[in-house]
């Protein structure tokens, strides 16, 4: 791994996939491109971001970033938007914020239904034509999707895995962006084998100093028990 991966987080992509509750072979599509058959031959489809990561160098690895953009396109998808819309509004929302991953900057979080707005306007799919299925959209998709994200000056910073309880993070400046328990800054997935090593998440949570709800929410995770954000 390159020096770069100090403060910009690491994932594989089954780990991204984990957190963004997909598969990892569309976030890997999404990130470094494809092909595929198409009439006379192969045709193919470019990235939809420029990754953190070389994936010449570094292997196929996710940073933060990536991760918070590949949030929002799961989000977009899930809203019934094709991926050649996507693309498009990808491509707009970089040449107006002039950030290469334009959806984890401060400006989407502080302006993002303006920005969403003028990005999809003309859009190819006839439903996001119309104003009200555009607002539809960022209302029910794209805004949930910035919920537990935590923003400075220019970025996405943090990910809060339960807003509410603030629990559990992903911060990139901590243990290489891994889910810990925020207060101490144990791995989630340690959590696991400490809960079996000592019997009962009660144990863990003395041991550790922590309260049990961190070492619940933990194995909730962990398990794929935490209600899946947008």
């Amino acid at each position: 791994m390159s020096e770069m991966g100090f403060g910009v987080g690491a994932y594989t992509a089954a780990e991204a996939a984990k957190l963004l509750h997909m598969k990892p072979k569309t976030l890997r599509r999404w990130l470094y491109g494809y092909e595929y058959d198409y009439g006379e031959g192969l045709q193919e489809q470019p990235p939809l971001w420029k990754p953190q990561y070389d994936p010449d160098k570094d292997g196929p690895l996710l940073g933060f970033r990536d991760l918070i953009e590949a949030r929002i396109v799961n989000a977009l998808r899930r809203s019934g938007i094709g991926l050649p819309t996507i693309r498009m509004c990808v491509e707009r929302a970089k040449d107006m914020l002039g950030e290469e991953h334009p959806f984890s900057t401060h400006a989407f979080k502080t302006d993002g239904r303006k920005i969403f707005l003028e990005i999809t306007r003309d859009a190819e799919e006839p439903r996001l034509i119309d104003l009200k299925d555009r607002q539809h959209v960022f209302r029910d998709f794209v805004l949930p999707s910035l919920s537990g994200l935590e923003f400075g000056e220019d970025r996405a910073e943090r990910w809060w895995l339960v807003p509410n309880r603030k629990t559990l993070v992903v911060d990139p400046e901590r243990s290489f962006g891994q889910p810990i328990i925020a207060s101490v800054g144990l791995l989630t997935s340690r959590v696991v084998q400490e809960v079996k090593a000592e019997g009962s998440p009660e144990r863990v949570a003395k041991l550790y100093h922590v309260p049990l709800r961190a070492v619940r929410d933990a194995l909730d995770f962990e398990s794929g028990r935490l209600p899946q954000a947008a």
